[in-house]
């Protein structure tokens, strides 16, 4: 699974994004990403005290006045949007206000010990920082890191209002949109902290992993983490380029032919890694192509990929395609590449995006990255 909802496997009809929750993208994008994904899961930390980390942001990050007559810490408000400016923040001063995804303010006025991950994305990045022994309940969709099998589950696609409240929290991550806001409604004004993500972009991806380190009190560790992954991601990008040609792929959601177009994340993916997504690609998607949306048949025979990647959360074996007369004369299909990706890793807007990034450039340019 993934970072944001996606459409469902099915074996006959048209789906449709499921109506409830993000990539892409919540299979696999929870899948789409769940979706994928996902949809999916920055922030920017201003701030005053000792120990200083520095972060970015998009905007110019703002600090509350200090009352002159208590030595009680300013307020440090933070931003998703990515960084322009750089500002510090000190590790675990509170109180602390970020904005999440969705563009809100959330006021986080102690380090919280009761936290609520619905987003698996999510639950990934409060573990990925040394947050996760704080985490009380995530959803069913959640599979990564193993400690995750036993905490309270909290829902699915569709969130659980009352069982999330059951637990108390004092701050709960979740994907905007689907429902997301209704269903954690009663939760803020019973006045939980609620932040929610929809990461699009790499940088949004970042965004969000700093936006947690701010709200968590874990600065330090979300900034160590978002440099890993750069350098992670830097090699990988660097190996592609130096790859040669760039191939036409379609990427395949899940076993309907939904695939990712302009504007998401995966889509930066797979242009990352020096390939030509036919799901981007001028003339060869209907008008109607967006960030997660189905292709026909007639399209993807149209657009004649030299790569075709299948998530593996949808198909159990590449003849589940190759064995469709519709696609028997597809190029990729006549050359052997049909390809069985892990799509939880590629749709999933969060720490592990590296993993997902590499096993793209191992299926289309294998051997690039020595």
């Amino acid at each position: 699974m993934t970072g944001r909802p996606q459409p469902r496997r099915s074996t006959a009809g048209r789906n449709v994004l499921p109506s409830g929750h993000s990539r892409i993208l919540l299979t696999s994008l929870l899948a789409v990403f769940v979706l994928v994904f996902a949809a999916g899961f920055g922030l920017l930390a201003a701030g005053c005290g000792s120990a200083d980390v520095t972060t970015t942001t998009a905007a110019p990050a703002t600090t509350a006045p200090a009352d002159t007559t208590t030595s009680a810490p300013a307020e440090t408000t933070t931003s998703a949007a990515p960084a322009e400016t750089t500002t510090s923040l000190a590790e675990g001063t509170f109180p602390v206000t970020v904005t999440d995804d969705a563009g809100t303010q959330a006021a986080i006025k102690a380090k919280p010990v009761r936290i609520v991950s619905t987003a698996p994305a999510g639950t990934e990045i409060l573990f990925a920082i040394g947050a996760g022994d704080r985490v009380v309940g995530v959803s069913a969709l959640d599979d990564y890191p193993a400690e995750v099998a036993d905490i309270a589950k909290v829902g699915d696609f569709q969130l659980n209002t009352e069982a999330i409240m059951g637990l108390s929290p004092d701050l709960v991550l979740a994907y905007s949109g689907f429902g997301s806001e209704d269903a954690l409604a009663p939760v803020k004004a019973a006045g939980a902290p609620v932040l929610l993500f929809n990461a699009a972009s790499l940088d949004a991806i970042y965004g969000d992993i700093t936006i947690v380190g701010a709200a968590t009190g874990n600065v330090g560790q979300a900034a160590a983490l978002v440099d890993s992954m750069k350098a992670e991601i830097q090699k990988i990008k660097d190996a592609a380029a130096a790859a040669g040609s760039a191939p036409k792929v379609f990427y395949a959601v899940d076993n309907t032919l939904w695939t990712v177009g302009p504007g998401s994340f995966v889509d930066e993916l797979l242009k990352d890694v020096n390939v030509v997504n036919v799901g981007n690609m001028p003339g060869s998607s209907s008008a109607a192509a967006q960030q997660y949306y189905q292709f026909s048949a007639e399209q993807l025979v149209a657009a004649d990929p030299d790569i075709i990647l299948l998530p593996n959360t949808a198909y159990k074996s590449i003849d589940e395609f190759t064995k469709d007369p519709r696609f028997a004369s597809l190029t990729a299909v006549t050359n052997g590449k049909v390809i069985l990706v892990n799509d939880t890793l590629i749709t999933r807007p969060g720490p592990r995006i590296a993993l997902g990034l590499k096993d793209l450039l191992d299926a289309v340019h294998p051997g690039a990255l020595k």
